[in-house]
């Protein structure tokens, strides 16, 4: 496995951790502080951890990006960049349909803040998950 992928299975990682935080205050409301911490820095480790094995090298001569990874990348921006223009724009016929013209939409900075958080982490996932996707089309370790 190269450093794209293991870049790309951290980004799988990294939105289900930065959804989580969404659980995390709701458990902020529930649980006292001793839980909260264990939690915390539960969840800091497998942020943090991960970072580390895709830094580390087996071998120094290993090119970390060929032309092929290059060309990979490239691809799942591209996808991610598209699906995420195609919900913007069904979001706002949906509205556009719903409310008309002359309707407006009472929406606080907190939502709105957190369709914007959402709709990042949906990004990041894509992203990675387009990575991967290709990756695995190939033959052995990405190559076909």
């Amino acid at each position: 496995m190269n450093k794209t992928q293991k870049g790309a299975l951290y980004g799988v990682l990294l939105s289900f951790l930065l959804a989580g935080i969404v659980v995390f205050d709701l458990l902020d409301t529930i649980v006292g502080w001793p839980i909260k911490l264990l939690v915390g820095a539960v969840w800091g480790g497998l942020l943090l951890v991960p970072i580390y094995l895709i830094e580390r090298k087996k071998d120094t001569r290993e090119v970390d990006m060929d032309e092929r990874d290059k060309r990979i990348i490239k691809k799942a921006l591209l996808v991610s960049f598209i699906l995420l223009a195609v919900m913007s724009g069904l979001a706002f016929t949906a509205a556009f349909f719903v409310l008309g013209l002359q309707s407006t939409i009472p929406i606080t900075m907190d939502e709105l803040s957190a369709v914007i958080y959402l709709v990042l982490v949906i990004f990041v996932l894509i992203l990675s998950l387009a990575v991967l996707s290709q990756y695995g089309w190939g033959g052995k370790d990405g190559e076909k």
